[in-house]
């Protein structure tokens, strides 16, 4: 009998989607326009994967939905730290394929075509609280936190009771994927 491996991330979270709101499918709705192209990264502070290591490592997980994100069909890959040794490398592999279980096995059914996982360089940044994530020549991504609707106040808070999205708008940032092997097209969020 197989046992999984268990595994763990605490950190920094970014999500950056290209809808016109605030990230729609995290309520279920349909994203505007389509196909939402969406980034999510992560900076890991505190991790481990069975007695490896993940602390200090970036992630980024970019995807393609071509309608409501729960139906399915999606074009995803994932960018690993470079700085990551092939022990890590294969950890964050496994986990981020779903191979570890957890959410990301949640994810594996709603994904048509997964991309090989790349190690490149990535640049996970916070300024001001908001972040921004570079993987040079392949991707850049930024959001902002959502405005707070009463005039005067501080911008809503990212960390509405533990949900595993914080709200970030999607609208007037910009991420680029010129990453030829997605589908040969830049894609703009």
């Amino acid at each position: 009998m197989a046992t999984e491996t268990v595994w763990r991330m605490r950190g920094d979270f970014m999500e950056a989607c290209s809808c016109a709101t605030t990230c729609p499918c995290n309520f279920g709705s349909d994203p505007v326009p389509l196909p939402c192209e969406a980034v999510i990264g992560w900076r890991i502070t505190d991790g481990h994967y069975g007695n490896t290591r993940l602390d200090g490592l970036n992630v980024v997980l970019y995807g393609s939905m071509p309608g409501n994100a729960f139906q399915g069909n999606w074009i995803a890959g994932v960018y690993l730290d470079q700085s990551a040794d092939q022990q890590q490398a294969q950890a964050l592999g496994n986990i981020f394929s779903g191979q570890a279980g957890g959410w990301p096995a949640v994810l594996g059914p709603l994904i048509g075509n997964m991309l090989a996982p790349k190690q490149v360089p990535i640049r996970f940044e916070t300024i001001d609280g908001e972040h921004r994530i570079t993987v040079p020549g392949l991707l850049e991504a930024s959001s902002e936190r959502v405005p707070n609707p009463l005039a005067g106040q501080p911008p809503l808070d990212p960390k509405v009771s533990d949900l595993a999205v914080p709200f970030y708008t999607g609208g007037g940032q910009r991420a680029a994927f010129p990453d030829a092997e997605a589908d040969g097209a830049e894609h703009g969020v």
